[in-house]
């Protein structure tokens, strides 16, 4: 085979090893920790005042509440194992698992706690519409569920304010531009805080349509509006969880780095001495912090020697370019050809 033909790469840190500059963020995984933590108190509150006043906004909450507690159990595992050292079996490491847990998270526990409180909420409407259930309400007990409502509302406030400092501390440390928050979320490679955020903001909406539902009831004295009302909270779950679960199994299948690093990784492999032309690059997240590289390049002088000097001189320049990631990376010196994808495309 001849030399142009034939991968070279100086032995590339292995993936999961922290590399010279890259440190974590102050408060990386305090999103989740805040979340699991606020969640527990507001399910707990949910279920007394659920139980007490028997609102059916109320009841939904508080299957939301348990739910967003088991994904934030589930996220905490994922990430765990993320961290483990693979014993061969998986050569690129085990960080995947955080994205695996947060399709987990999107696809079971979001959506069977969505459908859940809608097949609840549907079953009282339909009682409430034939008759089978009264429509009069206590409004003294439904200002119990209000005052947790508002309480709810405030530590969820909380939660999704830790996320969105986590979300900007993220952008600092990766030196992309500053997004709005639905745009980071978009292009966000932290399976993690993607699911928190969500999982904050759903629970807000969901707050709200609470709120509503409970203070119709008690102004007209209806039942309707409270059921309603817990209806659209489980379809606030329902319709983040198809959301949650498109972004998850984006970042499962493996997602490009931001065309930031893209232009950052050209500009250190076309600076790097030996390099006459980056013929084709490839790069996939394997999480947030860990990027597998693969590049074709053509050198200036086709022996095997001086190949292994300019793949040196070309690790040696990325990681110095960009040292807040992981890098996994495989160089193939080659010869620019025609029918060559161009690493600008």
């Amino acid at each position: 085979m001849p030399v142009s033909d034939q991968p070279v790469s100086s032995q590339p840190s292995q993936m999961g090893q922290t590399n010279e500059g890259n440190t974590k963020p102050a408060h990386a995984g305090s999103a989740v920790k805040a979340a699991l933590a606020a969640n527990i108190g507001v399910a707990c509150a949910k279920f007394a005042a659920a139980a007490f006043t028997g609102s059916s906004s109320m009841f939904s909450e508080s299957v939301h509440s348990v739910a967003d507690c088991a994904n934030e159990i589930v996220l905490m595992f994922g990430d765990r194992a993320s961290d483990r050292k693979s014993k061969g079996d998986h050569p690129f490491g085990m960080h995947r698992a955080k994205y695996l847990a947060s399709f987990i998270v999107a696809t079971l526990l979001f959506f069977v706690g969505g459908v859940f409180a809608v097949s609840q909420a549907t079953k009282k409407l339909i009682g409430l519409l034939d008759g089978s259930v009264d429509h009069q309400v206590d409004s003294l007990e439904l200002l119990a569920a209000l005052a947790v409502v508002v309480i709810s509302a405030c530590l969820e406030g909380y939660g999704l304010h830790t996320s969105i400092k986590e979300a900007r501390e993220r952008m600092d440390r990766v030196k992309v531009e500053k997004d709005s928050l639905i745009g980071f979320w978009k292009r966000t490679k932290s399976a993690e805080l993607a699911s928190v955020m969500m999982e904050d903001t759903l629970a807000l909406i969901g707050l709200l349509f609470a709120g509503l539902g409970i203070g119709c009831s008690m102004l007209t004295g209806d039942e309707l509006y409270d059921t309603i009302g817990g209806l659209m909270v489980g379809l606030v779950l329902v319709v983040g969880s198809a959301a949650l679960a498109f972004k998850s199994g984006s970042l499962l299948l493996g997602e490009d780095v931001d065309p930031r690093t893209h232009k950052l990784l050209s500009q250190a492999v076309n600076n790097t001495p030996g390099v006459e032309r980056l013929i084709n690059m490839q790069a996939i997240h394997m999480d947030e912090d860990a990027v597998l590289l693969c590049l074709k390049v053509q050198t200036s002088k086709l022996d095997r020697d001086y190949d292994v000097e300019t793949v040196d001189k070309i690790e040696k320049n990325i990681r110095a370019a960009l040292p807040w990631y992981e890098w996994e990376i495989y160089v193939e010196p080659d010869i620019w050809r025609a029918n060559h994808v161009s690493a600008e495309e």
